[in-house]
């Protein structure tokens, strides 16, 4: 949560201060913060992993974990496939089993309940309160 609380939600997860070097000189001062390349993320990805017991683990995996958890919550097909950098189309053929399960809760809450429930059971005939 530190990492993203107060950064926009499209911002990338994984930033790094990028370094220019000074004008006429040697030295090198930060500049922005910006995503990590490829081969940047290698040697700290590896140390995450061993940390976390985890050697089999690939960054992909977060991306995946994303896109599978913004599908569940009911976001639109085309903010997910926006907010990842893809196309509805992968999302569909990749994902439809996570969309189906996802229309199929949202289906759920929008239908209006027509036994009374009781703290998640439903309440016998002739016993409401």
């Amino acid at each position: 949560m530190p990492a993203i609380t107060g950064r926009p939600s499209d911002a990338p997860l994984f930033e790094r201060w990028i370094h220019e070097q000074e004008p006429g000189g040697i030295a090198w001062k930060k500049s922005e913060r910006g995503s990590w390349k490829r081969g940047e993320l290698a040697r700290p990805w590896k140390a995450i992993r061993e940390r976390a017991g985890m050697p089999e683990v690939i960054p992909y995996a977060l991306r995946h974990s994303s896109i599978v958890r913004g599908l569940r919550k009911g976001l639109p097909i085309q903010q997910v496939a926006k907010l990842h950098n893809t196309s509805v189309k992968m999302i569909e053929r990749h994902y439809a089993k996570y969309i189906a399960t996802a229309l199929e809760d949202l289906a759920r809450a929008a239908v209006v309940s027509l036994v009374p429930r009781s703290h998640g059971n439903v309440v016998p005939m002739g016993k409401r309160a």
